[in-house]
């Protein structure tokens, strides 16, 4: 049992995943370092500060995971 979806639809989830990883992986760990407070879509943020940085992280190893399992999906269909 495999999934199937069109490649229209595995590029909109890479382009997805990878606009979350930028906004919820990347941005806070600059904010941080420059001490600009972010926007609201910078989720991690408000969370108290060394729990930021530990869900940013995640956040972005995750989005990067996704994007390389979305990636072998578009590669073998």
């Amino acid at each position: 049992m495999g999934v199937e979806m069109s490649k229209q639809t595995n590029e909109v989830l890479q382009i997805a995943a990878g606009w979350i990883g930028i906004q919820c992986g990347i941005l806070p760990f600059v904010f941080k370092i420059f001490g600009h407070g972010g926007s609201w879509i910078t989720l991690p943020l408000y969370l108290p500060d060394p729990y930021s940085l530990v869900v940013a992280g995640l956040v972005l190893v995750f989005a990067v995971a996704v994007i390389i399992w979305l990636d072998a999906l578009k590669k073998r269909a």
